[in-house]
């Protein structure tokens, strides 16, 4: 498994064969994904127990970012074990499910959650249809159970005494969501969906949350980062922060739902955060938080505000699988390959979110802590033509060099390298490791 992580590691937009150096490699890497002993969950366990030894050693709040993505494979109609992910019959892939941990300044600590499956085939029906069945069946039977299933998860493996808030994204707002959060006693933070049903005589007369938070005056404004992607471009946004303590009403359920829902009413606080002047052709933030911490000044509520920005790091990671890792593009033929090729992919692409993030928070940690001696070798004779100095660069230094070699040009104005540059790096540097490498196991260059 070591072996075969640091072939494609090393040549991650290669495929198997050719990221492996003979065909021995390449037959034990098929071998390996084949193999029904790899599971998915044994090649994550080593890198899910490293996460939390990094948890306990922080002293501070730990995001616990929920999100989902799809990975298609489409274009290659032969795969068996895949399942319908779009609104086309060619749309077939596999659902991942991640719970990736930040520290709050968006570090990436790793994986504490995976979940990939196949998802079954969807009956056709019409809408109401639809609507009628998911009401009738229990939450544990529908796709939103994976919220749950991570939920339980990142409490049984965080570390005793750490304090971790799951973030998720308007999907998580399901009513047994909240409910399992209390009896776990773990707290969250998500984006409301639905605007819900109060008890008014709980809520200073309020019937609905929406209602309730435009009737709130705002406690103040701050600046929140926006990451940009497909559909905005990252910006500064200056955002007006509410909050309201209100007690929901449960939804009704039918059939064997009922069974299993809660019947009881529930008190969460909703945090407001506004655009209100959003540059011209953009769409204005607007969010509408849920949490079970406390926030009943400005500075807790923009707390909350500024973590919930943080979410967007987790699609940064999709962005890398999918662009960086080229995951989709894999041949492996059948969907328990591709899921064990995907969790090995996982922990890869996990690394290069620590090491660039990590930079921007602790620049002066000495690049040893996260680079290896070859890799700063190859930075210096890639950029520089000559071994490195005796005392190691900082991270902040090594990945600025690593972003030069992605394209970055360091110009004053141009800020620090993002993801997709440092990845470019990342795949040019690994070259140069690899060139290294044989000339010294040739003995062509010394080790000192």
């Amino acid at each position: 498994m070591i072996k075969t992580a640091g072939f494609l590691a090393g040549s991650p937009l290669s495929p198997i064969n050719q990221a492996c150096p003979d065909w021995g490699s390449a037959k034990a890497t098929y071998r390996l994904f084949d193999n029904p002993k790899t599971t998915p969950e044994a090649i994550l366990e080593p890198h899910i127990r490293a996460t939390a030894k990094r948890m306990a050693a922080l002293d501070e709040p730990l995001l616990a970012v929920q999100d989902t993505v799809f990975i298609s494979y489409k274009g290659h109609p032969k795969v068996r074990g895949v399942g319908p992910i779009g609104k086309t019959d060619e749309d077939r892939g596999l659902i991942m499910h991640n719970t990736l941990v930040l520290t709050g300044s968006g570090v990436a600590l790793g994986l504490l959650s995976q979940n990939i499956w196949a998802r079954q085939e969807i009956p056709e029906e019409g809408h109401q249809e639809k609507i009628e069945r998911l009401q009738q069946t229990a939450i544990e039977e529908k796709e939103s159970a994976k919220w749950l299933h991570a939920l339980r998860e990142t409490k049984e493996r965080a570390p005793p005494g750490t304090r971790v808030v799951t973030v998720a994204d308007r999907e998580s707002d399901v009513f047994e969501f909240l409910t399992w959060a209390e009896e776990l006693k773990a707290w969250y933070l998500i984006r409301a969906c639905h605007d819900r049903q109060l008890v008014p005589e709980e809520s200073e007369g309020f019937e609905r949350m929406l209602e309730a938070l435009a009737g709130t005056e705002v406690l103040g404004t701050i600046e929140v980062d926006v990451i940009g992607n497909a559909k905005r471009k990252a910006r500064t946004a200056t955002i007006e922060v509410k909050a309201v303590r209100v007690t929901i009403k449960p939804p009704r359920r039918r059939g064997r739902a009922q069974d299993s829902a809660s019947n009881e009413s529930l008190t969460v606080t909703v945090v407001g955060a506004s655009e209100r002047k959003p540059p011209e052709g953009e769409k204005a933030i607007s969010w509408v938080l849920l949490t079970n911490l406390p926030a009943a000044d400005f500075d807790a509520a923009a707390e909350k505000v500024r973590w919930y920005g943080k979410r967007f790091t987790i699609e940064t990671w999709h962005k890398i699988l999918k662009s960086g890792c080229t995951v989709e593009e894999c041949r492996l033929e059948t969907g328990e390959r591709l899921a064990r090729y995907l969790a090995l992919f996982s922990v890869i692409g996990v690394r290069l979110m620590h090491v660039g993030y990590l930079a921007r928070v602790q620049p002066q940690l000495p690049a040893t802590a996260v680079f290896s001696a070859e890799e700063i070798e190859a930075l210096y004779v890639k950029l520089h033509g000559e071994r490195p100095p005796q005392t190691p660069p900082t991270l902040k230094d090594a990945v600025r060099m690593l972003g030069r070699l992605g394209g970055h040009l360091g110009r004053k104005g141009d800020g620090e390298p993002g993801m997709t540059v440092l990845w470019r790096g990342w795949l040019r540097l690994y070259d140069a490791v690899h060139v290294i490498e044989m000339l010294r196991k040739a003995g062509l260059i010394s080790s000192s």
